[in-house]
């Protein structure tokens, strides 16, 4: 039996030290008496980050703060502290993400079942100031369930876009060769899809991670969007000499619908945020893969006032405040 813990925590981090902070205490108080241990992969590379984590550490012994001697940019740092975290099994945090107060219990639980290569967890997605749901679970799921990777790959894989719906098993992690990964965006999604390959993945059905999301400016990404939207199928791609054309192709195909890649209110939502204008336009999208009609109306989009597109987004925000319940207890 391994001596190191069950579960262990990884936390990659940029410059958000308010966010970081509330991510970490929302992981402590889901903890309880647990023990676990949170590891925190500093890739500032100053000392943003130093007093926030120093006064959390004073709170919770068990976490670990690395400085990343260089920047390793967002693929490289979450690889990064995956490979840092010592425990058999981590679980990923985005830094701005919140943790539910069952979380940890919960996930021990289906660990100490055994044979739990990939532990996916669903999440909600909620507004930038963590008040209100805007989507109650990313999988609709009725209950947990086992997947193979074939199928996991091909219909939900989109969802692990996300890191924290993935706990990984760090041993089979450790066995698969990175570095071809890096600059897809989706790095860790391809080093677990790669390990996972004749396995199961178990799926969470109850929403365990909140999301923080709902305007651009939410994201650290926002500048890069056209690379991340492609780096999917980059990703998919490196996984086609391990899985069959025909589940790779299902794999980018759900990845598109779920995000509404080349719809209408796509383009309208990049516009809100600025990632689309005529230059946008000319060198993403006009010989893009989308249908004529949706270039077309992103040609149009991309010329019309970005406050248009914002004032639209804020109705809509304001309005899902309005129909949703507030958050409670996180």
């Amino acid at each position: 039996m391994s001596a190191l813990p069950l579960l262990g925590i990884a936390i990659p981090t940029y410059k958000r030290p308010d966010q970081l902070v509330a991510c970490v205490r929302s992981v402590v108080a889901s903890a309880g008496g647990e023990g676990v241990p949170i590891h925190v992969a500093d890739d500032s590379v100053d000392d943003t980050n130093v007093e926030a984590l120093a006064e959390l550490a004073r709170e919770y012994p068990h976490l670990v703060h690395h400085r990343n001697p260089r920047n390793l940019g967002i693929d490289g740092n979450i690889l990064h502290a995956v490979d840092l975290c010592q425990a058999r099994h981590v679980w990923i945090m985005g830094e701005d993400d919140r943790m539910a107060p069952e979380a940890v219990p919960t996930v021990l639980r289906v660990l100490a079942s055994g044979g739990r290569p990939f532990v996916y967890v669903n999440y909600a997605s909620v507004d930038e100031d963590v008040r209100v749901v805007l989507r109650r679970r990313s999988l609709d799921l009725e209950a947990d369930r086992l997947e193979g990777a074939e199928d996991f790959l091909a219909n939900d894989a989109w969802s692990m876009g996300f890191i924290g719906a993935c706990v990984v098993e760090k041993e089979l992690w450790g066995v698969v060769r990175q570095e071809p990964y890096l600059g897809t965006w989706f790095a860790h999604v391809g080093v677990v899809m790669e390990y996972l390959r004749g396995r199961e993945a178990y799926l969470v059905a109850k929403p365990l991670v909140l999301n923080r999301c709902g305007s651009p400016g939410a994201f650290t990404w926002t500048s890069s969007t056209y690379d991340v939207l492609a780096g999917w199928g980059r990703m998919v791609d490196l996984l086609r000499s391990r899985y069959p054309a025909e589940v790779c192709d299902r794999a980018a195909a759900s990845f598109r619908r779920a995000h509404g890649i080349g719809t209408i209110p796509f383009f309208g939502y990049l516009r809100a945020g600025r990632a689309l204008d005529p230059e946008a336009w000319e060198k993403h999208v006009r010989n893009g893969p989308y249908p004529a009609f949706s270039r077309g109306a992103a040609w149009c989009i991309a010329r019309t006032p970005a406050q248009v597109f914002q004032a639209a987004r804020w109705a809509l925000t304001s309005l899902r405040r309005l129909r949703n319940r507030p958050l409670t207890g996180y």
